[in-house]
């Protein structure tokens, strides 16, 4: 099920009371010996458990799995041994292949608020905290397991060797400093004492702040509603058992199927029951490729009842397309649910999408010509439709290259640094000297601040629905087909589209314009 052969747990955070918090026993196992048997059930031939006294110290954590990363085969895993979560939880980060090397974490502020935090755009980790690290503008929250990818297994070994020499005699007062602002920030939190303790032993935390600084693409895996705890005490063993009991996995899982930022028509009218027919089809053996050739199908269909002019065809076809996008909805969410994710089917489920949307076009414009009521006007009309939404795809796919090229040569901090380099995580820290100075201006000057301050927005009631609307998302677009053509005529259609999909593209055009200067 995962091509990672090789896993580290850190059985080295104490619990209270005296021991390793992993040899605390959960229903009757211990959380090391539970975590090492979940990552077996997924395909880890062999699970190495760092201890202490046999492994005395921080600095010796890392040479250890250095030098396990060296001798895998493959990939590595390195976890926290404390852990409890669900073997699905597990499982999305190992078996998705869209993540070769990732983190679990959780955008819902899970292990709040003791788990460190990172910052990810586009998905993908580009500055993470530690015990002795900060990040500005943390986007989620790590949850103590890294899957490293065989290609990047060598960056994790001089990552890990790197930081051990950084930690040989006691961090540095950089690091001290960083360790004691986060104390300070705990102090009078449940378990703080414990965390605190914990924390001074977090070789995972560093190594994932090694490899985002390093430029490693580290994806994200989030935990969503899935069960996670990390218990350091028999008394929140016993809170983690009860609060486990009765967890329906499979719920959680159907319910994590569905996208966690999709837009406001596709969450609301769509998703509720297009999930029950994701499980429905995985239950009967029906694939994601396949599911998307039916969408298509429907699509092509939902085109030609267009095409007939009649009220009952242009009827028809708003009922066909809703129905094909139900379908196409249906095709990711049966993939996320079964982690059957492919390259042939990401192309597929693009590609299909775009095929589907033009036909469409064609259908209405040759419906409306035959209908007679249009005149040739209509094809300029659907011209334009297909014009403008083929300009904003290339728009949405050349600005994600731009952004991911621009992370890959973004420069870094050094590791000695807590620091990430923003305003927020500069302030009242050490200086320490760098080859890369943070940009210092006043925070309200500056691109990124104006960014931050539309971004808060989101947290008003209903502002972020508004906001997802007005980019005019698939679902909403495909709505608008099917209520303005079932309603009034093919001509409508397309004065609404055009109308929409500009106000949808100036927006979209000044955001990322925001984004680029913003960096």
């Amino acid at each position: 099920m995962t091509t990672v052969p090789t896993a580290v747990l850190l059985a080295t955070a104490p619990a209270e009371g005296g021991g390793a918090a992993a040899d605390l026993a959960f229903a009757g196992t211990p959380l090391a010996e539970r975590l090492a048997g979940q990552l077996r059930e997924l395909g880890v031939e062999d699970v190495v458990v760092l201890r202490r006294p046999a492994s005395p110290d921080l600095a010796a954590d890392l040479r250890a799995i250095a030098d396990v990363a060296r001798r895998s085969s493959g990939g590595v895993v390195v976890a926290q041994g404390d852990l409890v979560t669900q073997r699905e939880a597990l499982a999305g980060l190992l078996a998705d292949p869209r993540i070769a090397t990732g983190v679990l974490s959780s955008l819902r502020g899970v292990g709040a608020p003791f788990a460190f935090g990172q910052r990810s755009e586009r998905g993908r980790v580009v500055a993470a905290a530690s015990p002795f690290h900060a990040v500005g503008a943390p986007t989620e929250r790590f949850l103590g397991a890294l899957k490293v990818a065989a290609g990047d297994v060598p960056e994790l070994v001089a990552a890990a060797d790197r930081l051990a020499a950084i930690a040989a005699g006691g961090p540095p007062e950089a690091w001290a400093a960083e360790l004691e602002r986060k104390r300070e920030g705990w102090e009078g939190q449940p378990g703080a004492a414990a965390h605190m303790a914990a924390a001074r032993e977090d070789a995972v935390a560093l190594l994932v702040v090694a490899l985002a600084r390093a430029g490693v693409t580290v994806g994200n895996s989030d935990v969503r509603e899935l069960f996670w705890a990390r218990p350091l005490s028999a008394a929140a063993i016993a809170r983690a058992e009860h609060d486990i009991t009765g967890h329906d996995e499979e719920r959680v899982l159907l319910n994590s199927a569905v996208k966690a930022t999709d837009g406001f028509f596709t969450t609301f009218f769509v998703s509720p029951y297009s999930k029950y027919l994701a499980r429905w089809a995985a239950r009967r053996g029906w694939t994601p490729n396949q599911v998307t050739t039916v969408s298509l199908a429907l699509g092509v269909l939902a085109a030609a009842a267009f095409a007939t002019g009649e009220r009952w065809g242009l009827v028809a076809g708003a009922v066909l397309l809703q129905v094909a996008f139900t379908t196409d909805c249906v095709d990711g969410q049966l993939a996320r649910f079964t982690r059957t994710f492919t390259p042939l089917g990401a192309w597929l489920d693009s590609t299909f999408d775009r095929l589907k949307e033009w036909l469409v076009f064609a259908g209405l414009g040759i419906g409306a010509a035959r209908a007679g009521g249009a005149g040739g006007g209509i094809f300029v009309l659907a011209g334009a439709a297909l014009t403008l939404q083929a300009v904003r795809h290339a728009f949405d796919f050349s600005f994600a290259a731009a952004e991911h090229q621009s992370m890959d040569t973004a420069p870094q901090r050094p590791l000695e640094d807590p620091s990430d380099g923003t305003p927020e995580s500069v302030a009242a820290r050490p200086a320490v000297p760098s080859a890369v100075e943070p940009d210092v201006r006043p925070r309200e000057a500056r691109p990124a601040g104006v960014l931050r301050s539309w971004n808060r927005l989101n947290r008003l009631p209903g502002l972020i629905w508004l906001k997802r609307m007005i980019v005019f998302p698939i679902g909403e677009r495909f709505a608008v087909i099917s209520l303005t053509a079932a309603l009034w005529s093919a001509h409508t259609t397309f004065v609404v589209l055009l109308g929409w999909g500009g106000v949808g593209a100036v927006y979209g055009l000044a955001g990322r314009a925001l984004r680029a200067v913003a960096r």
